[in-house]
C-alpha cells in the first residue's frame, strides 16, 4: 500500500513532496480544483514520477545502466519539460511495453497522467506554450470480457462467508452488499452509520471523485445489516464515537481494504472459487440485474456510479447460452437441408476424379450445371413453413 494513503482516513495523505515542483502543484491542483479523489491523484503522481526518472535516464541525468526505480525523481524544472519532444513520449510508451510489460489499459493510463500533466501546464498555469503529448493516441485496447460469478457461485460464497469466518455477520453481510448493490470497495469501507436509512431502505455512498448517490437496500440487504449492526453495537470495547460501519474483530476500528480483500479472498477459496477478485463481485452484481432483472444499461450506470455510459458497456456481454438461443430463435433455422451439389462431373472436383457414382446418384437424374443445382434444390431441397411468417417477415425491409 502506498506510503501516501491512510485506508482508515482515505481523505487524508502525507505531503506529496518527492517530485519536481510542477509535479506536486499538478497533484494538489486535481485534488483541490479537479476534485479528484487521493487515489486517482496518488496513481498520476507516481505515474509522472516513474516518467521523470525515465526522462533523467534518457536525458543522461542518471546512469544509463540506473534501474528505474533507484533515479531519483526530484530536480526537474518548468524548462525541462518544455523540453520534452513527442518522440520522447513515444519512447517512454515503447520503454513502458517491452521493458516494464504494461497491459494496454495500463500504457493508456499512463499516457492520461502525460496529457493532464501537460494540459495543465499549457491551460491551467500558463508556464509552456506547447504540449507533446496533444496528438498522441492511447493504444487501442483489447475488448475482454471480465470474469464474473454465476449466480450459483455466488451462492456458494455466501454460504461459505457463513460457515468459514471468525465473524460471520461481518463477512455475510459485506459480501451481501457487494453482491446486491455493486459497489466499490472503497464506497464499502467508506460507509459511516449515518449513511444507513433503514427507514427509506437505502444506503449514501461516495465513489471517485468524492461523488455522491443514493442506492437502495433489497431484503437481503436489510436482514444482512440488521443481524451484523445488532452485532457490531454490542461489541465489548467499541468505542461509541466510532461512525465506520465495518469494523476489525479486534481493535474495533474502520476495516482497510487490503483486509476486506483478504476476507473475501480466503472465502472464494473456501468456497472452491479461483482467479476471482473483490472487484469480480461488483462486476457479477451488475451483470446479474442486467442479464436476469430486466435493467436498462442507463439505470444500471446510475446504480453503479459511472460517469459514462461508455464504461457500463462492459457489463452488458451476453452469456453463452444468450448468444445460442439468439441463435436458435432465428425464423430460418427450421430450413431443411438442401442437396445442392454445384460440382461438375467432369472435374470430379467432390469426391476425386476418377470416383464412380454412388447408387442413388446413378438412379436419380442430377442437373449438370450450377443454376439447374440451385434451382432444383430450391423446388425440393428447401422447406420452409412460409404460412408461419407474417407479410413483415417474408419481406425485406
Amino acid at each position: 500500500m502506498s506510503i501516501y494513503l491512510d485506508e482508515k482516513n482515505p481523505e487524508k495523505h502525507k505531503p506529496f513532496d518527492d517530485a519536481s515542483p510542477d509535479i506536486v502543484a499538478y497533484v494538489r491542483y486535481l485534488e483541490v480544483i479537479a476534485g479528484k479523489s487521493p487515489n486517482t491523484a496518488f496513481s498520476y503522481y507516481c505515474d509522472l514520477r516513474n516518467f521523470s526518472r525515465f526522462m533523467k535516464r534518457r536525458r543522461g541525468l542518471a546512469a544509463e545502466n540506473a534501474e528505474i526505480k533507484d533515479i531519483d525523481p526530484k530536480g526537474l524544472d518548468t524548462a525541462f519539460w518544455g523540453s520534452v519532444t513527442k518522440e520522447d513520449v513515444y519512447e517512454y510508451l515503447y520503454f513502458l511495453n517491452r521493458e516494464c510489460g504494461n497491459k494496454k489499459s495500463s500504457t493508456a493510463r499512463r499516457l492520461a497522467s502525460l496529457h493532464g500533466f501537460y494540459d495543465y501546464l499549457v491551460n491551467q498555469v500558463d508556464l509552456l506554450k506547447e504540449n507533446p503529448t496533444a496528438s498522441i493516441k492511447p493504444p487501442k485496447q483489447d475488448k475482454v470480457l471480465p470474469k464474473y460469478l454465476t449466480a450459483e457461485q455466488s451462492m456458494d460464497l455466501l454460504e461459505s462467508t457463513q460457515t468459514q469466518s471468525d465473524f460471520p455477520e461481518r463477512d455475510y453481510c459485506m459480501v451481501v452488499l457487494f453482491l446486491n448493490c455493486g459497489m466499490r470497495l472503497s464506497e464499502l469501507v467508506g460507509m459511516n452509520l449515518g449513511d444507513i436509512d433503514m427507514e427509506q431502505r437505502q444506503i449514501r455512498l461516495f465513489g471517485k471523485g468524492h461523488k455522491e448517490r443514493m442506492v437502495y437496500l433489497n431484503d437481503a440487504c436489510i436482514e444482512a445489516l440488521q443481524i451484523y449492526l445488532n452485532k457490531r453495537n454490542t461489541m465489548e470495547g467499541l468505542n461509541p464515537k466510532e461512525r465506520a460501519v465495518f469494523i476489525t474483530r479486534r481493535r474495533k476500528e474502520r476495516i482497510s481494504n487490503r483486509r476486506v480483500e483478504q476476507l473475501v479472498t480466503g472465502a472464494m477459496k473456501a468456497a472452491g472459487l479461483r482467479g476471482f477478485s473483490t472487484h469480480k463481485l461488483r462486476h457479477t452484481a451488475a451483470t446479474l440485474m442486467y442479464q436476469t432483472g430486466n435493467v436498462d444499461i442507463l439505470t444500471l450506470k446510475q446504480l453503479l456510479g459511472h460517469s459514462s455510459v461508455g464504461t457500463t458497456q462492459i457489463y452488458t456481454h451476453l452469456q453463452e447460452f444468450q448468444v445460442r438461443a439468439a441463435i436458435e430463435q432465428n425464423p430460418l433455422g427450421e430450413v431443411k437441408k438442401a442437396r445442392l451439389d454445384t460440382t461438375s462431373k467432369e472435374t470430379g472436383e467432390s469426391r476425386g476424379e476418377f470416383a464412380a457414382p454412388s447408387s442413388d446418384e446413378a438412379e436419380n437424374d442430377e442437373p449438370s450445371g450450377p443454376m439447374e443445382a440451385f434451382e432444383g434444390a430450391a423446388q425440393e431441397g428447401f422447406r420452409v413453413d412460409v404460412s408461419s411468417l407474417t407479410d413483415t417477415e417474408s419481406t425485406d425491409k
